[in-house]
């Protein structure tokens, strides 16, 4: 089967940076927003609703409502208002394809968010740099504006803004036919959506949907009915979802040859009001009805789409296109539109393996620029583990400094303490040999001189006072023992 590559519209991919449903447009929901007291938490918000806000905004009311979203962002005192300003001016022009006037919009806001340093801005400038440069094709340009889009996700280490944008570009390599690096793409956004926990369902569908695109344009069935369950099993709706189902099923139809039923179900999307039928879905009719036997069809869809302003600068898909003319020219026997044809078609190849080369080496730069950042990540987290670990270090040698002060402390408090016990201990013994023994030996004294005396009455009468004094003497001086054993 003829290799089926899908047209890239500037739509398309804005709908993939979207990936999902558009939340309501609410004054409310802004001035929630505005009333965020960290300035920096309250951009990052900011930033990623004002990507939706003007999406629903009627053409008419667009100068008044871009009028008041400027007021409000002056009433609230928002860094770098005068960047996001000229950013909301592209939202604006965008949404009435005026995509030029908007490029230029978008370079003044680049270079005011560049002079004030504003990571959240760069990154959604250049984001919407990457998506006009897709739409007129500028394969190169486009990716070189995702690359730094990635470098300012990366320096604000959000990893939500990091998936976004890596789905992007996923997105522009198998657009281009570069399928192993869409899949390295892709398959690193899943793995960060599930690292930091992301949950978002408009996110994982936009995953699954490009992982079926994907597939099929590598031509492995099994792969692509895969990811077509996951999306029709799917009951967490996005704005996008159904176009997803729709589209992966026709998909399945190419591949397994039956392309019948494959135009039966493109020929009822394009009367389906739900569904975006777009040139995409005008690209892969033509190739069933080539595919079917049916070239004057397929030359009326193919001339359709040569005709059309959304194949300029996309050599990829006019190679291609191309190619099938000169194919049924040569079945009907014209040699000379076979051969012009295949002429066009090879100059539109030679075209494409330029471009092919250059966005290659756009791609090893974001490689570069990961592992760049990767090592600066682990330099910094290595410089944090240094802090901590010498700071521990400090912590313990303080604690062994204060253990061995407290321990010398209560060496020296026992030492003194022994001391002071040695010296009331001598007190004590000197009270009690000098002052309790010689009151009680005054005691003892008059007591035998009483005995010994030949009128004992007459001598204990003229004793008696001596007595009660020593006796006295020698109770007080027991209760000076008796407190400072207390003490």
């Amino acid at each position: 089967m003829l290799k089926i590559t899908c047209a890239c519209l500037f739509l398309c991919c804005l709908s993939i940076h979207a990936v999902g449903a558009r939340p309501p447009v609410k004054r409310d929901s802004l001035l929630t927003i505005l009333h965020i007291s960290n300035p920096q938490a309250r951009e990052r918000q900011l930033i990623l609703f004002l990507r939706y806000y003007f999406e629903d905004v009627p053409k008419n009311r667009l100068d008044a409502t871009k009028a008041e979203t400027n007021l409000l962002m002056q009433r609230y005192d928002v860094t770098d208002r005068i960047g996001i300003g000229y950013f909301i001016e592209t939202l604006s022009l965008m949404q009435l394809r005026r995509y030029r006037e908007a490029e230029r919009a978008l370079i003044q806001a680049i270079a005011l968010a560049d002079k004030n340093d504003d990571s959240y801005l760069l990154y959604a400038c250049f984001t919407h740099l990457g998506f006009i440069q897709t739409y007129y094709g500028n394969m190169i340009e486009a990716t070189s504006s995702f690359r730094m889009a990635k470098k300012q996700a990366g320096l604000l280490e959000d990893a939500y803004m990091q998936v976004i944008i890596d789905i992007n570009i996923s997105d522009i390599y198998y657009r281009i036919n570069l399928y192993s690096q869409a899949l390295f793409y892709i398959d690193q956004a899943r793995s960060l959506m599930i690292s930091h926990h992301i949950t978002e369902p408009k996110i994982k569908n936009a995953i699954n949907n490009n992982k079926a695109e994907i597939y099929f344009h590598m031509g492995n069935i099994d792969s692509l009915k895969k990811y077509n369950q996951v999306l029709t099993a799917t009951r967490v709706g996005t704005y996008r979802l159904y176009s997803y189902q729709k589209r992966t099923n026709y998909y399945v139809d190419l591949l397994q040859h039956n392309y019948s039923g494959a135009i039966s179900r493109l020929q009822q999307l394009r009367k389906d009001s739900a569904y975006r039928f777009d040139n995409t879905d005008e690209q892969n009719l033509a190739d069933a009805y080539f595919m079917a036997g049916m070239p004057d069809s397929a030359r009326v869809a193919i001339n359709r789409l040569l005709a059309g302003e959304a194949q300029n600068n996309h050599p990829e898909i006019k190679s291609h296109l191309y190619d099938m003319l000169g194919l049924i020219a040569e079945k009907d026997r014209n040699p000379q539109q076979a051969v012009f044809g295949f002429k066009m078609a090879l100059q539109q190849a030679k075209e494409q393996i330029g471009r092919l080369t250059s966005v290659d080496t756009i791609s090893a730069q974001i490689k570069m620029d990961e592992m760049q950042s990767a090592y600066i990540q682990k330099t910094e987290n290595y410089k944090r583990e240094r802090l901590w670990l010498i700071f521990a270090v400090i912590i313990t040698v303080l604690s062994l400094i204060i253990v061995a002060l407290f321990y010398r402390n209560i060496k020296r408090k026992k030492y003194y303490e022994q001391l002071f016990f040695t010296a009331k201990k001598e007190e004590l013994a000197f009270i009690n040999s000098h002052e309790v023994r010689r009151h009680l030996s005054n005691i003892l004294g008059i007591i035998d001189t009483i005995k010994q005396s030949d009128d004992k009455h007459q001598a204990y009468i003229e004793a008696e006072d001596h007595l009660l004094c020593a006796a006295a003497n020698m109770d007080t001086a027991i209760k000076n023992i008796s407190d400072k054993l207390e003490a």
